[in-house]
Protein backbone atom coordinates (compact mmCIF):
# COMPACT_ATOMS: atom_id res chain seq x y z
CA UNK A 1 0.00 0.00 0.00
CA UNK A 2 1.23 3.49 -0.83
CA UNK A 3 1.84 5.64 1.70
CA UNK A 4 -0.37 8.62 -0.65
CA UNK A 5 -3.53 6.46 -0.22
CA UNK A 6 -3.62 6.00 3.52
CA UNK A 7 -6.07 7.90 5.52
CA UNK A 8 -5.61 10.04 7.96
CA UNK A 9 -6.34 6.78 10.94
CA UNK A 10 -3.73 4.81 8.96
CA UNK A 11 -1.02 7.46 8.41
CA UNK A 12 -1.31 8.99 12.86
CA UNK A 13 -1.21 5.14 13.59
CA UNK A 14 1.93 4.29 11.10
CA UNK A 15 3.73 7.60 12.67
CA UNK A 16 3.10 5.91 16.77
CA UNK A 17 4.30 3.18 15.26
CA UNK A 18 7.61 4.98 14.10
CA UNK A 19 7.70 6.34 17.27
CA UNK A 20 7.28 3.08 19.37
CA UNK A 21 9.90 1.45 17.22
CA UNK A 22 12.45 4.51 17.56
CA UNK A 23 12.11 4.14 21.69
CA UNK A 24 12.69 0.24 22.18
CA UNK A 25 9.44 -1.40 20.36
CA UNK A 26 7.39 -0.93 23.75
CA UNK A 27 5.20 0.99 25.41
CA UNK A 28 6.38 3.53 28.33
CA UNK A 29 5.05 2.35 31.79
CA UNK A 30 4.13 4.60 34.59
CA UNK A 31 4.50 3.74 38.48
CA UNK A 32 3.84 5.15 41.44
CA UNK A 33 6.13 2.75 43.26
CA UNK A 34 8.83 5.95 43.72
CA UNK A 35 6.28 8.39 44.24
CA UNK A 36 7.03 11.91 42.59
CA UNK A 37 9.85 11.39 39.90
CA UNK A 38 12.12 15.17 39.40
CA UNK A 39 11.44 16.16 35.55
CA UNK A 40 15.48 16.79 35.20
CA UNK A 41 17.05 13.70 36.01
CA UNK A 42 14.33 11.38 36.11
CA UNK A 43 15.42 9.84 39.87
CA UNK A 44 12.93 9.99 42.81
CA UNK A 45 12.40 13.06 44.45
CA UNK A 46 13.77 11.80 47.61
CA UNK A 47 17.12 10.81 45.53
CA UNK A 48 17.35 13.88 43.08
CA UNK A 49 20.56 14.40 41.76
CA UNK A 50 19.79 17.93 40.48
CA UNK A 51 18.12 19.53 43.39
CA UNK A 52 21.56 19.05 45.75
CA UNK A 53 22.71 22.45 46.86
CA UNK A 54 26.34 23.01 46.38
CA UNK A 55 28.53 26.03 47.17
CA UNK A 56 29.75 27.41 44.19
CA UNK A 57 33.45 28.34 43.98
CA UNK A 58 35.14 31.34 43.66
CA UNK A 59 37.42 33.78 45.31
CA UNK A 60 35.06 35.04 47.80
CA UNK A 61 34.81 38.50 46.24
CA UNK A 62 31.08 40.12 45.29
CA UNK A 63 31.44 41.99 41.86
CA UNK A 64 29.22 44.39 40.81
CA UNK A 65 28.48 45.33 37.25
CA UNK A 66 26.68 47.40 35.51
CA UNK A 67 25.25 45.62 32.14
CA UNK A 68 22.82 46.87 29.00
CA UNK A 69 23.48 44.13 26.57
CA UNK A 70 21.08 42.40 24.71
CA UNK A 71 18.70 44.24 26.69
CA UNK A 72 17.59 47.01 24.40
CA UNK A 73 19.26 49.45 26.13
CA UNK A 74 18.22 48.79 29.41
CA UNK A 75 20.51 48.46 32.16
CA UNK A 76 20.61 46.20 35.10
CA UNK A 77 22.95 45.36 37.73
CA UNK A 78 24.80 42.18 37.57
CA UNK A 79 25.87 40.73 41.18
CA UNK A 80 28.21 37.58 41.01
CA UNK A 81 30.79 36.12 43.15
CA UNK A 82 28.28 35.45 46.23
CA UNK A 83 29.44 31.88 47.29
CA UNK A 84 25.82 30.74 48.32
CA UNK A 85 23.58 27.77 47.72
CA UNK A 86 20.86 28.07 45.07
CA UNK A 87 18.38 28.90 47.57
CA UNK A 88 19.71 31.06 50.09
CA UNK A 89 20.95 33.04 46.32
CA UNK A 90 17.31 33.39 46.16
CA UNK A 91 16.35 34.40 49.43
CA UNK A 92 19.75 37.46 49.38
CA UNK A 93 17.86 38.40 45.70
CA UNK A 94 14.48 39.02 47.03
CA UNK A 95 15.62 40.65 49.74
CA UNK A 96 18.28 43.25 47.86
CA UNK A 97 15.33 43.71 45.16
CA UNK A 98 13.13 44.60 48.06
CA UNK A 99 16.17 47.11 49.28
CA UNK A 100 16.04 48.90 46.02
CA UNK A 101 12.23 48.12 45.02
CA UNK A 102 12.57 46.64 41.99
CA UNK A 103 12.60 43.76 40.03
CA UNK A 104 15.22 40.89 39.41
CA UNK A 105 15.52 37.84 39.26
CA UNK A 106 18.49 34.89 39.62
CA UNK A 107 20.25 33.30 36.84
CA UNK A 108 22.94 30.52 37.08
CA UNK A 109 24.49 32.05 39.97
CA UNK A 110 24.16 35.77 39.32
CA UNK A 111 21.66 37.86 40.34
CA UNK A 112 20.32 40.46 38.26
CA UNK A 113 18.81 44.02 39.69
CA UNK A 114 16.94 46.08 36.96
CA UNK A 115 18.31 49.77 36.97
CA UNK A 116 21.74 50.97 37.99
CA UNK A 117 21.58 50.00 42.16
CA UNK A 118 25.23 50.12 41.96
CA UNK A 119 26.17 52.06 44.93
CA UNK A 120 23.51 51.06 47.08
CA UNK A 121 23.97 47.22 46.56
CA UNK A 122 27.40 47.84 47.42
CA UNK A 123 26.55 49.49 50.78
CA UNK A 124 24.18 46.51 51.21
CA UNK A 125 26.13 43.54 51.03
CA UNK A 126 29.10 45.53 53.23
CA UNK A 127 27.00 45.38 55.70
CA UNK A 128 25.98 41.56 55.80
CA UNK A 129 29.69 41.00 55.53
CA UNK A 130 30.49 40.36 51.84
CA UNK A 131 33.69 41.86 50.58
CA UNK A 132 32.27 43.94 47.28
CA UNK A 133 33.88 45.55 44.04
CA UNK A 134 32.27 47.39 41.72
CA UNK A 135 34.11 46.08 38.09
CA UNK A 136 33.11 47.71 34.98
CA UNK A 137 33.04 51.08 34.24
Amino acid sequence: MKLGTLTMAQKKATQLSDLDALFGGGSRVYSTEQGRICPVCDQAVDQCLCSNDVVPEGDGIVRLKRETKGRKGKGVTLITGVLLVPSELRALAKKLKTRCGTGGTVKEGVIEIQGDFRDLLKEELEQRGYTVKIAGG
